[in-house]
């Protein structure tokens, strides 16, 4: 398998378990797992902003342990000067998207941001993330083929449609309970598409 098919599986478990966490702290058994979903929204946006992506082994027969490992960069200037690629960019402002909308709903589960207007950050951030990753098109270098697009598109429309309908519900204009899980729901949608079927052919 590439190391792109492995970076992606390896979002779509933190996407789908991240969505399953939120949906089951939702309930009453769940409570407990509250502050986790947070963290784990936070991890995610992190392992999106540190990668050195010089698309040097992105379609490069690789392990799955090699690919976790090069997560982690070893060169600051090689990050600094990957991160002015446009591709890249997207991926960067999708991760800070992510960590300050963990850090947000932690600190708010916690108590620390007890404000009203803290509870907006995670529906608009959201829309923020999807946008970046949901525009990706596609280089020579980055995603040539339509099948790449095609599921980055899908977590991006998932993240816009479900922050869209988490502010929608937030203002008053949705008032069934049902409408703030959309959001977590489609999370394990886009993570489960990209655990099964993001392969190249």
């Amino acid at each position: 398998m590439t190391h792109t098919e492995y970076v992606h599986i390896m979002l779509g478990w933190g996407m789908a378990i991240t969505g399953m966490v939120w949906l089951l702290a939702d309930t009453e058994r769940g409570r407990g797992l509250r502050w986790v979903w947070p963290v784990l929204v936070f991890l995610i946006g992190f392992f999106l902003f540190i990668p050195t992506e010089t698309q040097e082994r992105s379609y490069t027969q690789v392990g799955a342990w090699d690919t976790f490992l090069s997560v982690f960069p070893n060169s600051l200037a090689v990050w600094l000067e990957t991160v002015q690629k446009h591709h890249v960019m997207q991926h960067k402002t999708a991760g800070v998207c992510a960590m300050l909308a963990g850090g947000v709903e932690f600190g708010r589960v916690t108590g620390a941001l007890k404000a009203a207007r803290w509870a907006w950050f995670l529906p608009l951030l959201s829309i923020g993330a999807g946008l970046a990753i949901g525009i990706h098109g596609g280089t020579q270098q980055h995603l040539p083929r339509v099948t790449e697009q095609l599921h980055h598109w899908i977590m991006g429309g998932a993240l816009v449609v479900g922050g869209g309908l988490l502010a929608l519900s937030k203002a008053g204009r949705l008032k069934s309970e049902m409408w703030p899980r959309v959001l977590p729901g489609l999370m394990v949608v886009a993570g489960v598409d990209f655990l099964l079927f993001y392969r190249l052919p």
